[in-house]
């Protein structure tokens, strides 16, 4: 005897003593691992939420008496505030759908719905970190010039574009931190919701 039969025996052995898993046991640990990863995406959600509205309580840039920002920012971070709600209402409704779901057909629609949340999520967070970055910079630059009137009267074609460059390239940094951020937090989750809609569309073959 050889040693590949030895080893095909060996292996054979081995595999008898293997726990047998069912169609029932894989997919109810994938529906735990699915719900699991969507739970955290609703309590880092929350966090994020909690995090922003204690940081406007005990600090934000109008308390600093040198810096000035316009209305508009108030607006939009208000604003920012109740679209964060309805994005955590949907985190929520897809943590309970999954919760929910009994069949390998709907918990694939819910993990493909819950993806699509987070995407959107991210999207509209860096959208918004834009627009303010943007919008706060221009304003902060042309008070430091001695107000809007006085920048317009006296402004240059390399005064806007060092102010359009600068604005980019902050913009830029920005994003790119909220990113990294968005990354560590829900990238994992989201992989792992990945992995698991593959593992779930091998079942349903």
């Amino acid at each position: 005897m050889d040693e590949l039969d030895i080893l095909k025996k060996d292996w054979q052995k081995k595999e008898k003593e293997l726990p047998k898993l069912s169609y029932e046991d894989i997919y109810a640990m994938l529906w735990k691992k699915s719900s699991s990863s969507i739970k955290w995406i609703f309590y880092i959600s929350l966090l994020e939420l909690s995090f922003g509205v204690l940081l406007s309580i005990f600090y934000h840039p109008s308390f600093e008496k040198d810096l000035e920002l316009p209305p508009t920012l108030n607006y939009l971070t208000y604003a920012s505030i109740l679209v964060i709600i309805y994005f955590i209402y949907r985190f929520y409704k897809n943590y309970k759908r999954v919760s929910t779901t009994a069949s390998v057909k709907g918990l694939l629609e819910s993990i493909i719905k819950a993806r699509r949340t987070v995407r959107h999520y991210i999207v509209f967070n860096l959208t918004f970190a834009g627009i303010i970055a943007i919008i706060s910079i221009i304003y902060l630059f042309v008070q430091q010039n001695g107000g809007w009137e006085k920048f317009v009267s006296g402004a240059e074609t390399k005064d806007y574009l060092v102010i359009f460059v600068v604005s980019i390239i902050a913009t830029a940094i920005i994003i790119g931190f909220f990113l990294g951020i968005y990354y560590l937090l829900y990238g994992i989750l989201m992989r792992r919701l990945k992995r698991n809609y593959r593992e779930l569309k091998k079942i349903e073959l």
